[in-house]
């Protein structure tokens, strides 16, 4: 029970900051008889838990990138059995295999205790150590190519208790609700044969850290050191030859695995190469030594995202001035302000290795200018509106009308 009520806190935390209000719903609706419902769950483990039909969501990639991505959205208490075997298995002292795993120092995401951060930690490192050169690539179609079957050998070579492991292969397993309703092109995106992961389901990260234990090993035993965050990974050294070398060693190790990387000379979004001081962007900062600013792409997209939050809110405003009735999702203007400020408090706090303030006072300044038109905004819509509409607008409840 202390592991489900501890994995019921992630993943109702992941929940809360979903864009998609159907899954904040499900967790408020679980939270609501939370001692009920865990004890389901572990009647359910106990008499050999099955997986449901998960939904296959397929939104397009970032800005500036082609595509869709494949997110399969499992329902909330496949989530949360998911997400308690993994804090098993990062538990599991008694099985060394997985804890060597967890230990490779160079390997960053998925990892308890480590974030992004670590990675420029040791990047930084390298730079006082004195590599002058850097080199760095996704690793093209990662989670589609994860097999399953690797994982489960691993576990079963490891010691792990064989019930288990094929929970853990159950958990792996992807099948789609609404696969009959997605076209060919968007089946093929996911995983639902014998190879790949979900992208979202809380096992993969771990799956992609024991399937490239060995790239990892082997990466860093030649001179060079290679650090890798799930399917993003840098290599520096101090010549430009021993880079290069390592990264064709790279793509001959990702080869085995039926993956490959990019070339920065075709894909420069996706890979590059040059000096160490040029400002390659990794893991969304820019890798200037001694400042580490947040890249150009990441502050673009933090921008917009404060856009997005005040252009719901003057949406939200509107409707409550022509008198329409409000929903939870609508945030009037003193929401507005608090999810703008719980986002940049989000967002800075994910660049703690950028040392110079100067890359967030131009920032601010940007933000300071939406903060003013938003409130402009405001005020020129509540002119000449009775005292209840301009409450509504504020954002303040109405005793006389509950929401």
């Amino acid at each position: 029970m202390k592991v489900l009520v501890s994995a019921w806190h992630e993943i109702r935390r992941n929940a809360e900051t979903s864009q998609t209000e159907q899954t904040k719903q499900a967790a408020l609706r679980f939270g609501e008889n939370l001692p009920r419902k865990l004890r389901q769950l572990q009647d359910r483990l106990r008499d050999g838990y099955e997986f449901s039909p998960a939904f296959g969501a397929t939104p397009p990639k970032g800005k500036g990138k082609t595509g869709k991505r494949p997110i399969v959205v499992a329902p909330l208490e496949d989530r949360i059995v998911q997400r308690a075997i993994l804090d098993v298995l990062q538990d599991a002292k008694e099985v060394p295999d997985v804890q060597a795993v967890l230990a490779t120092k160079t390997s960053i995401g998925g990892i308890r205790g480590r974030g992004v951060d670590h990675a420029i930690q040791i990047f930084a490192e390298r730079v006082e150590a004195g590599d002058k050169y850097a080199a760095g690539s996704d690793i093209s179609g990662f989670f589609q190519k994860i097999r399953p079957r690797d994982v489960v050998t691993f576990l079963i070579k490891a010691g792990v208790e064989r019930d288990f492991v094929e929970l853990v292969k159950d958990a792996l397993t992807v099948e789609l609700i609404n696969e009959s309703q997605l076209s060919s092109e968007d089946r093929a995106l996911f995983p639902t044969g014998e190879d790949g992961v979900a992208q979202g389901c809380p096992l993969s990260a771990l799956a992609g850290n024991i399937v490239l234990h060995e790239f990892d090993e082997r990466m860093n035993d030649r001179g060079i050191t290679c650090i890798r965050y799930i399917d993003d990974f840098i290599i520096v050294g101090k010549s430009r030859r021993s880079v290069e070398a390592a990264m064709k060693a790279a793509k001959v190790l990702l080869a085995k695995l039926n993956m490959d990387i990019y070339d920065p000379a075709t894909s420069p979004k996706k890979a590059f190469s040059g000096p160490i001081d040029t400002g390659h962007e990794f893991l969304g900062y820019q890798l200037i030594p001694g400042r580490y600013p947040p890249s150009k792409a990441s502050a673009e997209k933090f921008l917009a995202g404060i856009g997005g939050l005040i252009n719901e809110g003057k949406r939200s405003i509107k409707k409550a001035v022509a008198d329409r009735k409000l929903n939870s999702r609508d945030r009037c203007y003193v929401q507005t302000l608090a999810s703008v400020d719980n986002a940049i408090g989000g967002w800075r706090g994910s660049f703690k290795s950028s040392v110079n303030s100067d890359d967030f006072v131009q920032l601010d300044d940007l933000i300071d200018r939406r903060l003013h038109d938003f409130r402009k905004f405001y005020l020129q819509h509540l002119a000449n509106q009775p005292s209840r509409r301009q409450r509504r607008a504020l954002g303040v409840r109405l005793l006389s009308e509950p929401r």
